[in-house]
C-alpha cells in the first residue's frame, strides 16, 4: 500500500535512548554558563547607559537562561515520549499480526 504510512519503531526506540545523554549535556551547558555569568557579575555597567541597557536586556537574558535550564527536562520528556510511541507501535503491530494470522487460519 503506497498510500499508507510506515514507521520504523526499532529506530525510534534506539534514538530515544540518546535523549538522556542530550539532556545531561544541556544541563552541563546550563550549569557552566550560569556559573560563568555569576562569576562575571553585572556586566552592564553602573552608569546611566549601562543601567538603561540592563533595564532593556536583563529580562530577556534571564528568560533565555531559564529556558536553557528547562531544556534537560524537556529533552528527557521527548525521549520518553519517543520510547513510549515506539513501544505502542510495536504492540499494535504485534496485535495486528496475531489478528491477521487468526483470520488466515
Amino acid at each position: 500500500m503506497s498510500d499508507g504510512f510506515t514507521a520504523d519503531a526499532g529506530t525510534l526506540a534506539r534514538q530515544a535512548t540518546e535523549f538522556p545523554d542530550l539532556a545531561a549535556r544541556a544541563g552541563t551547558v546550563h550549569r557552566e554558563l550560569t556559573e560563568t555569568l555569576a562569576g562575571l557579575g553585572a556586566c552592564w555597567g553602573a552608569d546611566r547607559v549601562g543601567q538603561s541597557f540592563a533595564a532593556t536586556h536583563t529580562g530577556p537574558a534571564d528568560a533565555t537562561l531559564g529556558g536553557l535550564g528547562a531544556l534537560p527536562d524537556r529533552l528527557g520528556s521527548v525521549g520518553t515520549r519517543f520510547a513510549d510511541s515506539a513501544a505502542a507501535y510495536q504492540r499494535q503491530d504485534a496485535a495486528g499480526a496475531v489478528q491477521i494470522e487468526a483470520a488466515d487460519g
